[in-house]
């Protein structure tokens, strides 16, 4: 397929699917997904250069009947494979005796939103140059320092896109195109050895490698000769966009998502119109921000994808919802159903809810103003702390191991400190937000935030 005719062949396809779908059962609904896309990938690790190209397609079939649902999916994107999931998707429910007296159709015809930004020469790069990128990346980390003793790199490029079509009488589809570069470095000195990475992510230019390579061995290197913590304290913590990224996610992007607060997982559930948050605190989930990695003119069941305000000035606005969930809340789909999950393919997954593109609104400080105007004593973390993925998003306590930090003191940035436990609730936290930063950045999370400064959680060395 050609990306300029790509969403017409699949439409095309649907359409074919959805007239089978009812020869099958005139009765039942019928929902149909199908899921193209062309991806070359390159990874370099320790010299050794793995690479690969392919195009990736599937479908996936929802199936209801007498408020039964059944799901299948299998590779594919030809009639016969659609039948397959048809038919498996038939028997699947036909077997199903638990009926979900909630369910009340598929998502209903809307206008389209916009698509993300593009740029074609994305389409035309091929699996050498990224071999060339990522191997420009890895000498670059090699030749910053003696120190530096690991690099690697991966890069990919990928464009594609969806079909969604239903017997409510949808029919809707969207492209994307999208290229990445991730470099690591491992500084070692010694028994000591420490490691970071940088990365650029784009789907409106080709990615810009220069540099990359040195700034990832420069934090690598920053980070060596690492203090011990003595104290188990209380101190205010300075959190970097990558690691802001982190917790913006896993606390606010579960907790505010339809699922958890229809079926009553989230504390903040009853709380929309209410202050949750610092009145310095706005954030946005915009689905259709151009430069963001998952906007697309549709979610992933064919709703519009939209801008929603989730706090504004510290006051919850709204929550994230898809079809199924917003009629159980009595609301509107916010657009934000997906079908993409960790180590699988789109068409493989039942659909569920997720943000598309957090944005938090930025204050004025640069980085050094706010490490300057901090009072004592404070900790500055400069990635994503590990296990706040796995943090309880019902009662927002969280505890996570923070490798990239630094001791701020007197308002002086002091040296790199040994991987040091944070403790705390993200939903305290967030009413403990001492300042926003201005150094608004887009991260591998889909979240473009600043840095944001932090009262009140307990820091273990």
């Amino acid at each position: 397929m050609m990306y300029e005719n790509l969403k017409d062949e699949l439409l095309s396809t649907v359409d074919s699917g959805l007239k089978y779908a009812r020869t099958v059962d005139n009765e039942a609904e019928f929902e149909l997904y199908l899921f193209y896309q062309n991806r070359a990938v390159v990874n370099i690790t320790q010299g050794v250069v793995e690479a690969s190209e392919g195009i990736v397609k599937g479908n996936a079939v929802r199936v209801a009947s007498q408020n039964s649902v059944s799901f299948a999916s299998s590779s594919g994107i030809s009639i016969d494979r659609i039948r397959r999931s048809v038919s498996e998707a038939m028997a699947s429910l036909r077997s199903v005796s638990i009926k979900d007296e909630r369910f009340s159709g598929f998502c209903t015809p809307e206008k389209p939103g916009r698509e993300g930004a593009f740029t074609r020469e994305i389409l035309d790069l091929s699996k050498e140059e990224l071999i060339d990128y990522a191997g420009c990346v890895v000498k670059e980390g090699q030749e910053f320092d003696r120190r530096i003793k690991t690099v690697g790199s991966e890069c990919s490029a990928e464009w594609g896109g969806f079909a969604v079509g239903n017997t409510q009488g949808l029919q809707q589809s969207s492209r994307s195109a999208l290229n990445s570069c991730e470099v690591y470095c491992i500084a070692v000195n010694g028994e000591e050895r420490r490691a970071s990475y940088e990365f650029d992510t784009t789907r409106e230019r080709l990615i810009n490698t220069g540099g990359l390579g040195k700034k990832a061995a420069q934090r690598a290197i920053s980070l060596l000769g690492a203090k011990k913590l003595s104290a188990t304290t209380v101190l205010p913590t300075i959190w970097e966009p990558r690691a802001a990224s982190a917790y913006i996610l896993f606390s606010l992007g579960q907790s505010v998502r339809g699922e958890h607060v229809v079926e009553g997982r989230s504390p903040i559930a009853d709380k929309v119109g209410e202050e949750i948050a610092s009145p310095k605190l706005t954030i946005t989930d915009n689905g259709q921000n151009p430069s963001g990695i998952n906007t697309e003119a549709i979610d992933a069941e064919g709703h519009p994808q939209k801008k929603t305000t989730i706090i504004d000035r510290g006051e919850l606005s709204q929550f994230l919802f898809d079809t199924y969930y917003a009629r159980i809340h009595n609301s509107e789909s916010t657009g934000n159903c997906s079908r993409r999950a960790r180590a699988t393919t789109s068409y493989e997954t039942s659909p569920f809810i997720r943000p598309k593109n957090l944005e938090v609104k930025p204050g004025s400080k640069n980085l050094d103003s706010l490490i300057a105007t901090t009072d004592e004593q404070a900790i500055l973390i400069a990635d994503a702390p590990l296990g706040l993925r796995h943090s309880n998003v019902s009662t927002g306590e969280f505890s996570a191991v923070a490798q990239n930090v630094f001791l701020v003191e007197n308002g002086d940035k002091k040296w790199p400190l040994q991987p040091v436990s944070v403790s705390g609730n993200f939903y305290i936290g967030f009413k403990q937000l001492l300042n926003i930063g201005g150094d608004l950045t887009k991260t591998v999370f889909a979240v473009e935030t600043p840095t944001l400064v932090f009262d009140g959680f307990s820091v273990v060395g």
